[in-house]
């Protein structure tokens, strides 16, 4: 029932988990929808995704019709398919391209930003290549002083101990610590959920990977509409499109 006027809907391209592109609808961009008067005739129930549930699969087992996956992607304000619970493969892949490379932190922020005498900074620049003493090379990719640390990409991995210096900036430092980035601190939190960039007492650290981990399983309880208004639904849907 929904097929009559997806046929004037844009398309969009997609990324599958195994790296293939397909073309899909996208009705996102096409239309401002008027939540308050579909709120009028939809009433809700919740429902659990497990592992891999793709929108059209959920769509088919509660409506018996895939093409109605949109309806689930609406009613839980998901501006695109990026935004769906992200099964664990997929996870991974997101994880490994979001946090790449090393966090190569120093003891203190100066480490790597120092103004000197004259009020010239000198700090180390994005893009520009690092070198250790060993030969070992990267390039900075992130810049965080809150947190006294770099992010690089390169082939072989820095080691702490490891003194790098700036192609550009000509800035040198001692590495305290190198670890990977999706092992690197996100925040740091209390047991009343305050969080700060900061250490503090009574705070403890929540890493990247942990954070991610968080805000996808938020996304596996999603609202749905009752099977018995979907229809109904739709024909509200269908009516906004066309005024």
């Amino acid at each position: 029932m929904a097929n009559q006027y997806f046929e004037n809907f844009p398309t969009t391209q997609y990324k599958l988990s195994n790296g293939k592109w397909i073309t899909i609808k996208d009705f996102f961009r096409k239309s401002k929808i008027d939540q308050a008067a579909l709120n009028n005739v939809i009433d809700y129930e919740y429902y659990e995704l497990t592992d891999g549930e793709r929108p059209d699969v959920v769509a088919t087992k509660l409506y018996g019709n895939g093409d109605l996956h949109w309806t689930l992607l609406l009613v839980n304000d998901m501006e695109s398919y990026f935004d769906w619970h992200k099964d664990t493969q997929t996870f991974e892949v997101y994880l490994k391209q979001k946090f790449p490379g090393q966090w190569l932190t120093f003891t203190n922020a100066s480490d790597m930003i120092t103004t000197t005498e004259a009020g010239v900074s000198e700090k180390f620049l994005l893009g520009e290549k690092i070198t250790a003493g060993d030969g070992n090379t990267g390039h900075v990719t992130k810049c965080q002083p809150t947190y006294k640390r770099i992010g690089v990409e390169s082939l072989t991995e820095f080691t702490a101990g490891d003194t790098i210096t700036g192609d550009i900036s000509g800035k040198t430092a001692t590495v305290l610590n190198a670890i990977n980035q999706i092992d690197g601190i996100s925040y740091y939190e209390d047991t009343t959920g305050l969080r700060k960039n900061n250490f503090a007492s009574g705070f403890t650290s929540v890493t990247h990977w942990q954070d991610e981990f968080d805000r996808n399983e938020t996304k596996r309880l999603i609202k749905i509409i009752r099977p018995t208004y979907i229809r109904k639904v739709v024909q509200e849907f269908d009516r906004i499109m066309s005024t």
